[in-house]
């Protein structure tokens, strides 16, 4: 039996944060003067899953079981994007009131169409004659959505009577009255213990008591019929009369969790309000196109670039997601790596994520230094959901480069100044508990460590661990070039940071202990090649002989530049030969002369694009001197290569940016909406001139 309330609902606030972009109202300094639209940006992604401001939950345009047009999935939490109980919900309208519905009958006269743009959702259709309805879902907090329903009298001449419809299936309903409805979440996972309790199990749909009709603001009442089993819902407003080619406006609003944020209550009592709200969750999507669009250096984005840029930002933003009592992070992917985050995926998203939401670039580095060991000075592997410090051994010391590219991009000095002392300690901590020989150069501990996982190196045929007891080190028997060329760019962009600062005595001492280690270096790991000219940087074993592979760990040597102009030249040499590693599409992990190469291999052999920007840019870094513009047109070879023949990086490819490729044929591999590829892609579409590190004297 159907049965509706007329209740009032009562709310308790939430506990803000320090977090700017929560904010309902967001900071000037995080959005740029628009001049773009995300309404001229449908569907980069094709239909996906959409988060905004930190959200956890979720929504997506999902077709209907019947094959009749689209509805809303969501809330749904992205460690169960596949549960049954995920709300579905539907919109409608009917041209005349009547009778009492059948409840178990969800609005589905009407057939919408879907389309995604940056930052929303929009769902459309018409009767054909009389209205056309629209729904269109945008985030205004991290908790808490609204969707803004339309409905336009297409007749020329005459009023159009007629209801907004609204259903919901596939939710457990637990609170029901006239403008209410409470359904239940899914439960957390082991991963997410910080977001169980009553606060995270239930979500809430408030149907808004007013209307916008042609502006003016107008009362609605809504009569609420729900199952018999009380898992799905119908709500009708009343009639309302629509003037010919006149328009009302609606809104709904969902929480994903129990109770309603202050700020959004107050809002969903006040017309003008919540509709500037709306436009204003619109415009902050539209500052971010601005910023990726059109450069600081004030000239549009080269309409080839434009796809993939657009693709980049709402991947990164989509892997976005709030950490109780700690800074904001950003999950590597939300499809496969939704337990945390990583820190050296989070060092490369925050340089992407600099160009257009450069607090969010800070947040996430302070994200990492939340969990830094105080004693040691170690950044762990990952990060949780709950900020807590754990995963394998570690990863690369990428810190500095992130850091420093997020100030080359904000000017902030106050965010340096606040680095730097985790910037040194993290330095300091690979020559302590990483140098197992004693002799100032350092090793990894697995192949995890290095973040290159099951590469080629890491094999037993070529790693095994060494220890030093009488300093409780443990390693693999061996110098990395990538690690130690890591750390010679650390001490330089130590020496840039003291500058930046005026610290001269600082800036001198960082200068002279780069100084003294980049002839070791460029010793040590640069192994000539076979034929004239040609040469590469290599691990070598603590024997003195150089391990027989040839992988993207060299790439380092020109990224950092540890090579001299004639080295760079000899690795040049042997990046462009096709059977090694100019590939169709991209650069691989290891050659495609090593017996062992896997162009599907995962780090042994397929391509990953923050790898081949490593190689892009040292090649571009070293094309600058003189006789190095044959290294310019081989990084920019490269870069073309990746955006024609990789898929989903040209205009109007929908396909997500993926963890890893084929290096052949360019097939996405691994994780969708991967941010590390995203924040590459983006530092490609918009690499301009670049403050460089403190110059070695």
């Amino acid at each position: 039996q159907a049965a509706w309330l007329r209740v009032a609902g009562r709310f308790a606030g939430m506990p803000a944060r320090r977090f700017v972009p929560h904010a309902l109202v967001v900071a000037v300094s995080l959005v740029p003067a628009a001049s773009f639209s995300i309404y001229d940006w449908p569907d980069v992604l094709g239909s996906t899953w959409m988060f905004d401001r930190g959200s956890t939950h979720g929504y997506i345009a999902a077709p209907l079981s019947s094959g009749q047009g689209f509805a809303l999935r969501g809330p749904a939490p992205d460690w169960d994007l596949g549960n049954q109980w995920t709300p579905t919900l539907q919109f409608d309208a009917v041209a005349a009131v009547g009778g009492d519905p059948d409840p178990s009958t969800l609005p589905n006269r009407t057939a919408l169409r879907a389309s995604q743009f940056p930052g929303t959702i929009h769902l459309s259709g018409s009767d054909g004659e009389r209205f056309e309805i629209s729904a269109e879902l945008a985030f205004l907090t991290r908790n808490a959505s609204v969707v803004r329903l339309t409905l336009s009298n297409l007749q020329g001449g005459e009023a159009l009577l007629a209801s907004f419809r609204i259903g919901a299936a596939a939710a457990k309903l637990t609170r029901l009255a006239s403008d209410f409805v409470a359904f239940a979440l899914p439960a957390t996972n082991e991963d997410t213990p910080c977001f169980s309790g009553s606060e995270f199990s239930q979500g809430q749909l408030h149907l808004s008591s007013f209307g916008l009709l042609d502006g003016r603001v107008q009362a609605i009442d809504w009569t609420t019929h729900v199952s018999a089993h009380g898992d799905s819902l119908l709500a009708e407003s009343c009639a309302l009369s629509v003037p010919a080619g006149g328009q009302v406006v609606t809104f709904v609003a969902i929480s994903s969790v129990a109770e309603w944020e202050p700020a959004v209550l107050s809002l969903l009592h006040d017309g003008a309000a919540v509709e500037h709200a709306f436009q204003e969750a619109v415009g902050r999507w539209n500052g971010y196109l601005s910023a990726v669009l059109k450069p600081q250096d004030g000239a549009q984005l080269p309409p080839d670039m434009q796809w993939v840029a657009v693709k980049s930002l709402q991947t990164l933003m989509y892997n976005w997601r709030f950490v109780p009592g700690f800074p904001d992070g950003v999950l590597p992917s939300y499809t496969g790596y939704e337990g945390g985050f990583w820190s050296w995926d989070t060092y490369k998203s925050a340089v992407g994520m600099a160009y257009f939401i450069p607090d969010l670039a800070k947040e996430q580095l302070r994200l990492m230094v939340s969990a830094q060991d105080p004693g040691t000075g170690h950044i762990p592997d990952k990060v949780d959901r709950c900020g807590r410090g754990g995963g394998c051994s570690g990863k690369p010391p990428l810190f500095s480069w992130a850091v420093w590219e997020v100030y080359d991009q904000t000017n902030d000095l106050e965010f340096l100044r606040e680095m730097r002392p985790a910037v040194e300690a993290f330095h300091n901590f690979w020559y302590a508990h990483r140098d197992v020989q004693g002799v100032g150069l350092c090793s990894w501990t697995e192949g995890m460590e290095s973040g290159m996982d099951d590469g080629v190196r890491f094999m037993p045929q070529y790693a095994a661990s060494v220890s030093n007891s009488s300093i409780h080190v443990s390693t693999l028997d061996f110098w990395s070039v990538d690690l130690n060329a890591y750390l010679y760019r650390d001490k330089r962009v130590l020496a840039s940071m003291a500058a930046a600062l005026g610290d001269a005595p600082g800036a001198s001492h960082w200068s002279k202990e780069a100084q003294a280690l980049l002839p070791r270096l460029q010793q040590t790991f640069f192994e000539a090649g076979p034929s004239a000219g040609q040469g590469f940087f290599q691990d070598r074993w603590f024997n003195g002989t150089m391990l027989p592979v040839q992988g993207c760990e060299g790439y380092a040597a020109l990224f950092c530049e540890v090579a001299t102009q004639e080295q760079a030249l000899a690795v040049a040499a042997t990046l462009i030969d096709p059977e090694r590693f100019l590939l169709n599409f991209s650069l691989p992990t290891v050659s495609k002369a090593d017996p062992n190469y896997n162009g599907r291999g995962y780090w042994k052999g397929s391509a990953w694009l923050d790898q081949t920007w490593f190689a892009y840019r040292g090649l571009m870094l070293y094309g600058e001197h003189e006789g190095g513009s044959s290294m310019a047109d081989l990084a920019q070879d490269i870069k073309r290569r990746v955006f024609s023949s990789g898929k989903g990086f040209q205009s109007k490819d929908p396909t997500a940016l993926n963890e890893h490729y084929d290096p052949e044929t360019g097939e996405p591999i691994g994780a969708t909406h991967f941010s590390w590829t995203a924040a590459h892609s983006l530092m490609w579409a918009l690499e301009r001139p670049r403050a460089r590190v403190q110059v070695v004297v």
